[in-house]
């Protein structure tokens, strides 16, 4: 008899822990999904005769296996991309990864003489190594320098996470492919090679949108027998003792319950922890509670529409620089050109908050403004170009590893491992800065461990392990 296993959340982490486990035979898969369709994050939607993503998105991956079975996945849908990536600074467009010769160009003779002191400190006193609780500022500024984590590394960090004094060093180790200045400094001038480690050289993108891909793997999952309910809200868990056995769920004010052997959840962790809780349980109190010092940083994406056929050549540009209101930037008909029309083409400006911070809480209006007139300001775009925008807002977008998130990850999950058929999977879900090439590992790794016959208690101690050594790669 297949287990039944229910999947919370039908983004790249449900999905592709569905697909995997679906495709052996064994499981009884359910996606449960709030939103009218699948996707999430990572989805491709219409407006406008545009096929838009929700940001940028790339299919690439140094962990082994898993570009090939995307590869598989999407066949010749797949468009193959030699990367294009800047960074916006000192005026000027340089190639991202930063080059240190490019950056010496443009920095000016003071910003330049003031770098090369800061990095022979080091130098000279040999870099950190780092005790584990240090934050973002004191890693790159013991790698790196104080200076050039002023130029370069600390606008960024703050323009998408916050104050980098109060965040982790995780991030800047996740983020960050040279591990020193004099590692940056070596392959800036050829002694030393950038590698798939260090610089993505070529990418994978769907010709219809990455959203494509999520569409594929439901259309796998489907023809494996397994079903994905959209537009259905889970009400509640009923669990006896230290076992799941129903999910109660909701659609159309209609309520349901379905069996449960395996409750995989790629929902955030709060709402999780809600659906088990119960007044009556101590643990559960412990966990509410707990659940809430997790912190999270929203992203809010601007799609600026213009009255021309291309206006870059990059596939996304980094800005820095706090005067402009946008961290990064990208043209969807950069990805593909089939999303489109002809003769315009539709730029996506892309920063983060805290939700109901001060740019969270600027009008649409006061946010397209400002992004048109840094757009402009920047030299991408003229005003007069504009033909209209649309906004997307997402709450809770990205996990803000914080100076005590390890602390109260560590904490919540001892609670969690009480329930001995739970796991959880992908960036919200798991609380886990990742991409979705991460996601899809993360899947695999759950349904090839099951298969082996791994209970999901020791799984889900091996994945910790595993997600912690990911690397983001641009």
């Amino acid at each position: 008899m297949k287990k039944r296993v229910i999947i919370l959340g039908g983004g790249v982490g449900g999905l592709s822990a569905g697909w995997m486990l679906a495709r052996t035979g064994n499981y009884e898969v359910t996606i449960i999904e709030s939103a009218p369709v699948t996707g999430g994050a990572c989805g491709t939607f219409e407006y406008r005769k545009f096929l838009l993503d929700y940001g940028p998105h790339k299919s690439y991956s140094i962990l082994p296996g898993i570009l090939d079975e995307l590869k598989n996945l999407m066949g010749d849908e797949f468009l193959k991309h030699e990367k294009r990536n800047s960074i916006f600074m000192f005026n000027s467009f340089l190639k991202y990864p930063i080059r240190m010769t490019d950056l010496a160009l443009k920095m000016g003779a003071k910003n330049l003489v003031q770098c090369g002191l800061s990095a022979t400190a080091i130098l000279n006193r040999g870099a950190k190594t780092g005790d584990g609780k240090e934050s973002y500022e004191e890693y790159i500024v013991d790698r790196f320098g104080r200076k050039l984590y002023r130029l370069v590394f600390e606008p960024l960090a703050d323009k998408i996470w916050g104050d980098p004094s109060t965040l982790s060093a995780d991030i800047a180790s996740a983020r960050i492919p040279g591990k020193s200045f004099m590692d940056v400094a070596m392959r800036a001038i050829g002694l030393k090679k950038d590698s798939e480690l260090t610089d993505a050289k070529y990418f994978y993108y769907p010709r219809r949108g990455f959203g494509r891909i999520l569409k594929r793997m439901e259309e796998e999952i489907i023809k494996f027998g397994g079903t994905i309910l959209t537009s259905t809200k889970p009400a509640k868990i009923h669990h006896k003792e230290s076992l799941i056995t129903q999910l109660q769920v909701e659609n159309n004010s209609n309520l349901d319950t379905l069996p449960c052997d395996l409750l995989i959840s790629s929902i955030p962790l709060d709402v999780l922890v809600a659906l088990l809780g119960s007044a009556k349980e101590p643990c559960w109190k412990d966990a509410l509670h707990i659940v809430k010092k997790l912190q999270y940083r929203s992203a809010v994406l601007v799609y600026v529409f213009l009255r021309q056929e291309m206006v870059t050549d990059h596939h996304w540009i980094f800005f820095p620089e706090r005067d402009v209101i946008f961290s990064r930037i990208f043209e969807q008909k950069q990805m593909s050109k089939e999303m489109c029309p002809k003769d315009k083409t539709v730029i996506c400006c892309d920063f983060t908050d805290y939700e109901n911070g001060n740019l969270w809480n600027h009008s649409d209006r006061e946010l397209v403004d400002k992004c048109v007139s840094d757009l402009e300001r920047t030299g991408i775009i003229r005003k007069s170009w504009v033909e209209g925008s649309f906004i997307k807002r997402f709450p809770r977008f990205y996990p803000r590893y914080d100076l005590s998130y390890k602390r109260t990850l560590t904490t919540l999950y001892s609670l969690l491992k009480r329930v001995e058929n739970l796991l959880l999977t992908g960036r919200i879900g798991l609380y886990n800065y990742n991409n979705s090439d991460h996601c899809v590992d993360m899947g695999r790794f759950i349904a090839d461990n099951l298969e082996c016959g791994k209970k999901p208690d020791q799984i889900w101690t091996e994945l910790e392990q595993r997600v912690a050594e990911y690397k983001i790669v641009d």
